[in-house]
């Protein structure tokens, strides 16, 4: 009877842990979806000149954002938007994310990406780098949303920002 009750709790712990490890990529998986629209979305407001084109990625202060991590981050892209040159188009070369860590009870994440882009003007790129940033993100009732971010940091930088 013991073995049996023994080898009952070994199959519900090893259920337990293969059920947990696939909510986790499922998890993982929803972030990774929903980052590859928010690059998308980003890449379309940056050729568009609109500031306020990532808005619907972004969690809000009702749903547990921070205020002060989620206008950092929200700002940091507005401003970017704002400096790029009228007659220049942003192209994205590779966005890559580089790392996905999701708190235990589902909550919060942080994801890494790396991205390599330039401002183009005519055929010729004026401006060129390679952006790293940490983001925070909340899964909320609308699915994950991103609550702030470490600043980018630039790296392999051709050119100068704002262009002229």
């Amino acid at each position: 009877m013991k073995k049996i009750l023994g080898l009952i709790v070994l199959f519900v712990l090893a259920g337990s842990a293969i059920w947990l490890v696939r909510q986790r990529g499922a998890e993982e998986r929803a972030i990774r979806q929903f980052m590859d629209e928010a690059q998308s979305a980003a890449l379309v407001g940056l050729n568009r000149r609109n500031p306020d084109a990532l808005d619907v990625y972004f969690a809000t202060e009702t749903e547990g954002a921070q205020p002060a991590g989620l206008a950092e981050t929200q700002q940091a892209y507005k401003d970017f938007v704002a400096q790029v040159p009228t007659n220049s188009t942003v192209q994205f070369h590779s966005f890559a994310i580089t790392g996905v860590e999701i708190h235990e009870d589902g909550g919060p994440a942080r994801m890494s990406y790396r991205l390599h882009f330039s401002v183009v003007r005519g055929s010729t790129a004026v401006f060129s780098a390679q952006a790293t940033q940490n983001l925070a993100l909340l899964k909320t009732p609308r699915g994950w949303r991103i609550s702030g971010g470490d600043n980018a940091q630039l790296q392999d930088v051709v050119g100068i920002w704002p262009p002229r």
